[in-house]
């Protein structure tokens, strides 16, 4: 630090300066010589040379301490003032001091002086530090504030779209006048949902609001459970076109029930609203499950696209797995050929069966902070068989806050159960 520490000298003393600058060289000083005797020549230098240390006399040619001082502050105002004399007595010196003075040391004393320096401009280091420091972290704060207010704003407009998809959305009264229980657990990572679920036909209208106009054979129901590329905003957006969609498909033909002409011109119509070809780099879709479920016949026919349909024959208590095709609705899916088909599945009255996306299985948490899993979704159906849907609603609820813990829940959460 001494070698790179630039010392002015203000005296007249010729013989004081010279004692000066042996002893500030023999204490590891090597400042060229800078020597003002006269205000002018000191103004001089300290615009030319500017200083760290102003190492001044009290009084020489019409300028006292003082002045000088209030110089170097105007000049140089990091420059540390030393006032060192031995023409003042110490009450005077004291009075100096409080006046912006910032260390007074007599001639006869300076083997106090390096130390003296040293010390004072660690401490202008500091409080230099302290003043960038404070200076970034008041900027800091009026970002954060600024982040805050927009943020605000974006999750009001996030409730607000929660409010839409909601009433979008069927009722859970459209299922309860066609099956005697169902349930449908639904939990959004993000306030609102990429998953999305949607009902049709029988004693309800699953076109957005169940108000009771039926479409088509009213002893056909169809159900679908949708699982979107990603959550949140884009997610939602996804949901909304997919289950608009889908109301579009079946409201321009009463007589479509079959899962695999509907999932196809889905498809097609996915593709087609969002561009999506072989050059397209946008090619995120629907995972889904989709039944009709054909009362009189005691029927379901089953499409499903990477999602299962899971079968619960209750006088055998086991759970039958049926799986979905390995592709998306819409996207290219890697330029391979989608061919939807669906499976004809007899059922019994009583008999459960439940759609679900990947959300509640795909769930970190346990004692290891590993996925739940479909196996371990299973046993816990198979654990709650035996009662009414509307418990088994809420204790798969309670099931997975318990596995989730302190974790974050990894997915948006949609579980639909209905008791044939």
């Amino acid at each position: 630090m001494r070698k790179t520490v630039k010392i002015l000298i203000l005296d007249d003393s010729k013989e004081d300066v010279e004692k000066t600058i042996k002893f500030m060289s023999d204490n590891g000083y090597t400042f060229p010589p800078a020597v003002s005797i006269d205000e002018k020549t000191f103004i001089e230098q300290l615009n030319e040379y500017v200083p760290d240390v102003v190492l001044s006399e009290h009084q020489l040619n019409g300028l006292n301490s003082l002045q000088a001082c209030n110089l170097t502050k105007e000049i140089c105002p990091n420059a540390l003032f030393v006032l060192l004399s031995n023409q003042i007595n110490d009450e005077f010196a004291f009075e100096l001091l409080n006046e912006g003075i910032d260390v007074y040391l007599l001639k006869d004393r300076m083997l106090q002086l390096p130390k003296a320096i040293e010390v004072n401009l660690r401490m202008r280091e500091y409080d230099d530090e302290s003043k960038k420091l404070a200076h970034a972290n008041e900027k800091l704060m009026e970002a954060y504030k600024e982040i805050e207010i927009k943020n605000q704003n974006i999750i009001q407009s996030i409730v607000f779209a929660k409010r839409i998809q909601t009433l979008t959305l069927p009722k859970i009264d459209v299922l309860l006048k066609n099956f005697p229980e169902a349930f449908v657990l639904y939990k959004p990572k993000d306030i609102i949902s990429g998953d999305f679920y949607w009902f049709c036909g029988g004693n309800g209208n699953g076109n957005g609001n169940g108000d009771g106009n039926g479409n088509g054979n009213n002893k056909k129901f169809m159900i679908a459970v949708g699982d979107c590329t990603g959550h949140g905003v884009s997610g939602a957006l996804l949901s909304m076109i997919g289950y608009n969609l889908l109301n579009e498909i079946v409201g321009d033909n009463d007589l479509l029930d079959n899962p695999t002409d509907i999932v196809s011109e889905l498809d097609s119509s996915m593709c087609k609203l969002l561009k999506q070809d072989a050059e397209c780099g946008y090619q995120d879709g629907i995972d889904m499950s989709f039944i009709t479920i054909d009362k009189e016949n005691k029927k379901i026919h089953f499409c499903g696209c990477r999602r299962p349909l899971l079968y619960l024959v209750r006088k055998e208590k086991k759970i039958i797995v049926y799986k979905g095709e390995p592709y998306l609705v819409g996207g290219m899916n890697e330029n391979r050929s989608k061919l939807f088909k669906t499976q004809e599945i007899d059922y019994l009255d009583g008999d459960i069966i439940y759609m679900l996306t990947d959300g509640y299985t795909d769930q970190f948490g346990g004692e290891n902070n590993k996925k739940l899993m479909s196996d371990n979704f299973t046993k816990i159906l198979l654990s709650i068989q035996h009662l009414n849907l509307n418990y088994q609603e809420q204790l798969l609820e309670q099931k997975i806050i318990r596995w989730q813990g302190e974790l974050e829940q990894t997915d948006d959460i949609l579980v639909v159960g209905i008791k044939l």
